[in-house]
């Protein structure tokens, strides 16, 4: 009996860890998720299939045109038509004008590639640092849980001094008010981490119906820090894809001012027809046509300028994208390096002062050493150390997450 209640918790105790197993969602299995759901970025990948698909009708070629002609009719003559023809005509651009649609076809089409890795960049940044919003929100609640148990401590504490006679209604009611409040903070707290999960969802793309209370998250994260060099950043902008995509921009407008003045020169015109001047289809003939660029100050010269006119914008487009990315990297960087300097300053010095001041002062207000106020002092103190350092982890996190957008390697994970 005893063997077979133990295997039933055994076989329990495995379902249990295969469901918690199932429903983690890592901050990999994130990025992942939303990388193949976001809907700005399919709607990306559908118009670089456009873009691809449209090479193949813009060759120039046009359809050709197969007619029948009857001339000379004459109901009363031997012969009732002078003329009778069955023609096919087929009319192309001039070559020249195809070769530059085709190349500014195939850079606008390798921007489109740049501007979608440009944008997996960005919708992975999204995801992570709504996942370390998450993950924040998580240690929050621990803390505010803390918060609650301190705050008991205390009332206990005030409480015996009150029952025996050294203490009074005052601190009491203090005591009290401090468990009000860390309630308060804690039901503050699931708040914040019910709409970080909220955001992160929306960033998922998942339905109502996917956003399950059963999913867990990992709460601790993990970076590469020695991957981080700024210098390796700011020198290497003008490789991001985003810059890049606008260097092909503007190199597809330069195909598309020749491919403009490529215009001026004629189309050609083929005609092949069979001719019957009343005993039959004996007789051949052919045709051969250009186009006169006539009206090349209403039409070519005015597309000419308005290409030029998009080269001047995507240069100035280039020159913004380069400021805004340094502008946040700097950011990033000297956030990174702050909040890292917090974070090393806790871990090395305020962590273990606060948490034995706390415990020194808990048992000095006991002994009746200290009053009330000293005591919640020092709780305070170390409460706000603790909000300090989850604030600064949750800094550092979004912060290397800012930067490893230009970067090759992951670095949070």
């Amino acid at each position: 009996m005893i063997k077979y209640v133990i295997s039933i918790l055994l076989v329990a105790t495995f379902i249990n860890h295969s469901v918690a197993q199932t429903n983690l969602l890592t901050i990999k299995d994130a990025v992942e998720v939303a990388l193949n759901r976001n809907p700005d970025l399919n709607q990306a990948r559908a118009v670089l299939l456009q873009m691809q698909q449209e090479r193949k009708i813009v060759t120039g070629i046009n359809a050709p045109e197969i007619s029948f002609m009857k001339e000379g009719i004459n109901n009363q003559a031997d012969n009732p038509f002078g003329e009778r023809r069955y023609s096919v005509s087929q009319s192309i651009d001039f070559p020249l004008a195809s070769i530059h649609r085709f190349k500014r076809l195939d850079q606008e089409a390798k921007a489109q590639e740049l501007k979608i890795k440009a944008m997996e960049k960005d919708v992975t940044v999204e995801v992570k640092s709504h996942y370390v919003a998450v993950v924040y929100a998580l240690h929050l609640q621990k803390l505010r849980n803390q918060q609650i148990q301190l705050a008991k401590d205390l009332y206990n504490a005030v409480y015996t001094k009150f029952e025996t006679g050294y203490g009074n209604g005052i601190d009491l009611i203090k005591a009290e008010l401090q468990i009000a409040e860390a309630e308060n903070d804690l039901d503050e707290s699931e708040k914040i981490l019910h709409q970080a999960r909220y955001n992160l969802f929306n960033a998922l793309g998942y339905n109502p119906e996917e956003q399950k209370y059963t999913i867990l998250f990992t709460d601790t994260l993990r970076g590469a820090e020695d991957k981080i060099s700024q210098y390796y950043v700011l020198n290497n902008l003008e490789k991001q894809p985003m810059f890049q995509s606008a260097e092909l921009e503007y190199e597809s407008i330069k195909y598309r001012i020749k491919e403009a003045k490529s215009n001026l020169l004629p189309g050609l015109r083929f005609d092949l027809y069979k001719q019957d001047y009343g005993n039959g289809f004996k007789y051949n003939g052919y045709e051969i046509g250009i186009s006169i660029p006539l009206w090349y100050s209403f039409s070519q010269k005015g597309k000419i300028r308005v290409a030029k006119a998009y080269g001047e914008e995507t240069l100035w487009k280039q020159q913004k994208i380069k400021l805004d990315m340094k502008k946040e990297v700097e950011d990033a960087w000297h956030g990174y390096i702050t909040s890292k300097s917090t974070i090393e300053r806790f871990q090395e010095t305020i962590q273990n002062k606060a948490e034995k001041l706390q415990t020194l002062t808990l048992q000095a207000y006991r002994l009746g050493e200290i009053d009330l106020l000293n005591l919640i002092n020092a709780q305070q103190i170390y409460l706000g150390s603790q909000q300090r350092y989850i604030t600064a982890l949750r800094d550092y996190y979004l912060k290397m997450i800012a930067l490893e957008k230009y970067l090759d390697d992951e670095i949070v994970f």
